[in-house]
């Protein structure tokens, strides 16, 4: 009898000591400024130690949470899952909260959630340059040059599959002479639309070397050599031949349609009477740069046969 008013006695105690403790812990509450609630907030869920290699391929955003008590500030609720030591695969893995200060109780829903994890893939890739903006009016790209040329992007495979091109975004509108600048790289799916998540580059910027300078028209023009004097009496010339039969002009304006041939220096055959080859320079022109400026002439001459000069 005395063993069970003893039992009946310290069940009866620790009522008591529940009933104070939540007392004092309205009490306190209520001097810090807080009031007594119940209340249901939605949190973001951390994932927390990942390993290395690994990414999370499928797994809720957030869970809810149930609180009673005198808290004040809900940005202090955490919620996480903890991922240490786990492979590739699927979880069913609990929900874990960190003690909220002011709360006497809490409850998570869902307690358990499923994560699928996945080993992150590697794939490289060749990096390709878009010009978004034109050079200045009446200047042109020459050339453009990117380092490195060639750059590694790793994700989940199913992301890294979606991925067709990776691209360097170049701006030439206020690009002139030979300038170098780093820029962004961004990956492309294949209709052309940037992918912004589930992947990484590395590096993630390349450096641009962009050559733009004013717009040249070009064309390419005959040569015709031109000869002064005679050969030696008794001989004639047979054949002139000029290496190369055309040279290529540049020039920053327009190129006249009218001009299609330039002459050379004049070659002197005064008095000859053997053939000879000699380097020349090509006519000049204003307004045009002349490549090359000099070529060969080859003039053969031979004695004029006894009959044909009776």
């Amino acid at each position: 009898m005395e063993t069970r008013n003893l039992k009946k006695s310290r069940t009866g105690l620790k009522v008591i000591s529940v009933v104070l403790a939540v007392l004092l812990w309205i009490y306190i509450g209520n001097q810090q400024g807080t009031s007594t609630r119940q209340d249901t907030v939605e949190v973001n869920l951390q994932y927390l130690h990942l390993g290395e290699g690994l990414s999370i391929e499928k797994a809720p955003k957030s869970v809810y949470v149930k609180l009673w008590g005198a808290y004040s500030e809900r940005g202090t609720i955490n919620a996480y899952i903890d991922l240490v030591g786990l492979k590739p695969g699927t979880h069913r893995l609990p929900v874990k909260l960190e003690p909220v200060r002011g709360a006497m109780f809490t409850q998570v829903n869902p307690k358990e959630v499923e994560v699928v994890l996945t080993r992150i893939q590697e794939r490289e890739f060749r990096v390709d340059y878009q010009i978004t903006t034109n050079p200045p009016p009446g200047y042109e790209l020459l050339d453009l040059v990117t380092t490195p040329k060639e750059c590694i992007i790793s994700g989940e495979v199913s992301i890294l599959s979606q991925v067709s091109q990776i691209v360097c975004p170049v701006n030439l509108g206020n690009i002139r002479g030979v300038q170098s600048y780093r820029l962004r790289l961004q990956a492309h799916d294949a209709s052309g639309n940037e992918i912004r998540e589930g992947l990484r580059i590395i590096p993630d910027t390349v450096l641009v070397h962009a050559v733009v300078s004013p717009k040249m028209s070009s064309k390419s023009l005959d040569i015709k050599p031109v000869l002064k004097g005679t050969a030696a009496e008794g001989y004639r010339v047979r054949e002139v031949i000029v290496e190369p039969i055309q040279v290529g002009v540049i020039s920053s304006q327009e190129i006249p349609d009218e001009l299609n041939q330039l002459n050379t220096a004049e070659i002197d055959i005064s008095g000859k009477k053997q053939s000879f080859s000699q380097e020349v320079a090509v006519q000049a022109v204003e307004g045009l740069k002349t490549y090359p400026p000099r070529v060969l002439v080859e003039v053969s001459i031979e004695k004029i046969p006894p009959e044909e000069g009776d």
